[in-house]
């Protein structure tokens, strides 16, 4: 486990655990002045620690979700509670964390345990960053953009090493064309520094989105 700072701003919490196959998470703290915002919840068994790092940097304002799959929103009723601070997704993603709906490629629906404890993101919202609707992984999957620090925090987007992006696990997400069309994103804001959930940061180059198209394009 690693509480490591990515920018001026924000500081990333990488833990190595196990969702049936071992994995690491990474969540972040983007902090503006003594304001927290944590990006992601990540799963309840180490939610405490999500909890005193948001204490250790600041004033916890929100957390906001990338989306609403359990690696991600698992710890996020603890965190939430502890820290009396609201929930932010997209509202594509809210029939999913409600359990109204099951996942496209899902039959059965998720047990969030925060449903109908999560808001609409918007844009009039008053934080420091952007957030940007990429569907495919998940249908209200979005991405947050830091303007100041040029960073962009991807969620599951892409899955990343420090020199190259691959697609997400394809058993999660329901239609990787259009995931991969998503990822038009990185040439469109053309951050400095891109950062997944589940990989190294990586620095943005131009080539990078077209080797990842060349690489993965085709896929279904």
């Amino acid at each position: 486990m690693e509480l490591k700072q990515i920018s001026n701003h924000i500081y990333k919490l990488t833990v190595e655990t196990n969702v049936g196959i071992p994995i690491i998470i990474n969540t972040w703290y983007i902090v503006n002045d003594d304001n927290v915002y944590i990006v992601d919840s990540g799963m309840n068994s180490y939610s405490k620690t999500q909890i005193k790092a948001a204490l250790f940097l600041g004033t916890p304002q929100a957390l906001f979700l990338t989306h609403g799959h359990g690696d991600h929103i698992n710890g996020a009723k603890e965190i939430a509670e502890s820290l009396n601070i609201p929930i932010y997704a997209h509202e594509n993603e809210l029939p999913y964390i409600n359990g109204e709906l099951p996942y496209p490629n899902k039959q059965v629906v998720e047990r969030t345990n925060v449903a109908y404890k999560v808001q609409p993101i918007h844009q009039s919202l008053d934080v420091p960053f952007t957030f940007y609707l990429t569907p495919g992984h998940a249908p209200g999957h979005v991405v947050y953009h830091h303007d100041g620090d040029d960073v962009l925090i991807c969620g599951d987007l892409f899955i990343s090493s420090t020199t190259a992006l691959h697609p997400p696990i394809y058993k999660f997400t329901y239609n990787m064309s259009q995931n991969i069309k998503s990822g038009t994103i990185i040439d469109d804001i053309q951050p400095y520094l891109i950062s997944t959930s589940h990989g190294e940061d990586i620095v943005y180059a131009e080539e990078l989105y077209q080797i990842y198209t060349f690489k993965y394009g085709e896929a279904e």
